[in-house]
Formats: structure tokens, sequence, C-alpha cells
């Protein structure tokens, strides 16, 4: 047995409790909060106070005023570009004219003093076009106030003899003037009545067959040609060294009625066949004379 000598006795025991040290223990739970923290102290700011004669308009009203002055800035400046005399046609070059005068060709285009941004080049070229020797013709802008005027030329192809006075032509058939064309240039006699101005047409026919006979025939019928006439309501005929003719017609099959042609000119030396005249226009049905 143990026996605990001069010892004061024990208090009563407590029920045990748990204790959590740094936080409220006592009364409602704080709402959390954040705080955010500057970088540096700043001072208050102290806003004057405005009156009525102080006050500004908002943002979007700012930008409709900029956006106005802009627009009428623009507009401005548009109307003195449009109406300066600085883009007004002051200088004219044509380029390419032989046989139209540079003159002619300013004074039919009728664009001095034209507007550079209004200035009508359609019309222009269209006026100019009407002069017949013209072939082509473009029109640029060079800016600010010149203009520069292309022009392509109707070149002399042969001659066209009718009512005793020689007409010289382009390819196309178009009456260039009496001004006679190179020399051994092709040659076509017309028994048409009348005369001819400048930019009128002959016979396309004629002109076409004129063409093929002075290149084809003289390769596949070993000969030259002397003449080639249009007869009036029968077509084009034409003359050869030899003294030969053949009446072609029309421009049509200009190639196989020269070899037809060729082949019966063979076959008649061969049988000694003597003839001063073939019709040829009606192709594989040739009629000597």
């Amino acid at each position: 047995m143990i026996v605990r000598r001069n010892r004061p006795p024990l208090p009563p025991k407590l029920p045990r409790m748990i204790v959590r040290r740094g936080k409220q223990a006592v009364g409602r739970k704080a709402p959390r909060m954040i705080v955010k923290r500057q970088r540096g102290v700043q001072p208050p700011r102290d806003r004057p106070s405005r009156g009525p004669w102080l006050h500004w308009p908002g943002r979007r009203w700012l930008w409709a005023a900029g956006g106005v002055a802009l627009v009428v800035s623009l507009a401005g400046a548009g109307f003195w570009v449009w109406s300066s005399p600085f883009f007004k046609v002051n200088n004219i070059e044509v380029v390419g004219n032989d046989l139209v005068s540079t003159g002619t060709i300013v004074g039919r285009a009728n664009l001095l003093g034209e507007s550079m941004f209004t200035a009508d080049l359609a019309t222009a070229q269209k006026e100019v076009f009407q002069q017949p020797p013209i072939h082509t013709i473009r029109i640029e802008r060079k800016w600010p106030d010149s203009l520069r005027i292309v022009v392509e030329e109707r070149k002399a192809w042969g001659t066209w003899e009718q009512g005793g006075v020689r007409y010289t032509i382009d390819r196309e058939g178009v009456v260039l003037g009496t001004v006679p064309p190179a020399d051994g240039s092709p040659l076509i006699r017309s028994s048409a009545a009348g005369s001819k101005q400048q930019g009128d047409r002959v016979d396309y026919q004629a002109v076409d067959a004129a063409s093929e006979i002075y290149d084809r025939l003289p390769r596949q019928l070993g000969a030259t040609v002397t003449e080639v006439a249009y007869v009036a309501g029968r077509g084009v005929q034409v003359t050869i060294s030899s003294g030969e003719s053949a009446l072609l017609g029309d421009s049509s099959s200009i190639a196989y009625k020269l070899a037809v042609w060729a082949a019966l000119r063979r076959e008649a030396q061969v049988r000694g066949i003597n003839y001063t005249s073939i019709d040829l226009r009606y192709g594989n049905r040739p009629v000597l004379q």
C-alpha cells in the first residue's frame, strides 16, 4: 500500500476544451474583405466645382464634331481641286499623224480648256475618227494638265481608177486622196461612172480579189499581172502579160479559180488551143473564148 503524504487535495476535474488562439472566439464572424493596396501614396485630388458655363460635352459629341469638320475640309479641298485652273487641259500632244494636220486633230477633239476630270474623251475620239485617213485613235490623260492623242493613219495600198481619175486607196478600199501610192502598187480600173471623195469606199469585192490575185497569180501561172479591172455587173477581170484575160467574178475561191486557169492553160498549150479569154465565174465549169 502506498500512502501520499503532505499533498493538498486535487481540485475537481473540468470538461476538456479546445481553444483556438489568434482568432476571434467570441461574437459573429466578420465578413471577408479584399483590400487593394496601392504602390505608393497619392494625395487626394480636389476637383474644382464647375459652373454651368464650364460644362464640357461628352466624348461622343467631340468625335462627331471632329468628323463633321473633317468632311467639310475634304469637301472644300475637293471643290478647289475640281475647279482649279491647275487641272485644266492646257496642252495636247498629237502622235502618229502625217496625212491629217495636228491643228485639225486638236480642233476636232475640242478638249482645250476642259477639266481633266470631266473631259469627254470618248466623244473626242469619235469626232477625230471622222477624218477618213484616221484608222485608229487613242487619247490618254497626262496629269495634271495635258492630253496625248495617239493616231494610226490608214496606209496607202493601191490605186482605184474611175472616170479617168486615179484615187489612192488602203487595203479596206477607203479613198485616201489623189496622191499616188508607191511604185508597183496594185491598180484596179473600174468601169463605173462618177467620181470619188476622200473617205468613200470602193467595191470591197474588187479590192479583196485584186489583193489575192497580185499575191497568187505570179506563182500559180508563172505570169505577170498587167491589169485588174472591175466590170460593173460582171465582177473582177484580170489580164496577164501574155495577153490572156480571165473573168473571176467576185472574190470567193480565188485560189481555186487560178488553179483551174493554170491547168487549162497547160492543157491548151499541149493541144495547141488558142484562146484570148476564159470565164471562171462558175468554178469547175470554165468557158474558153
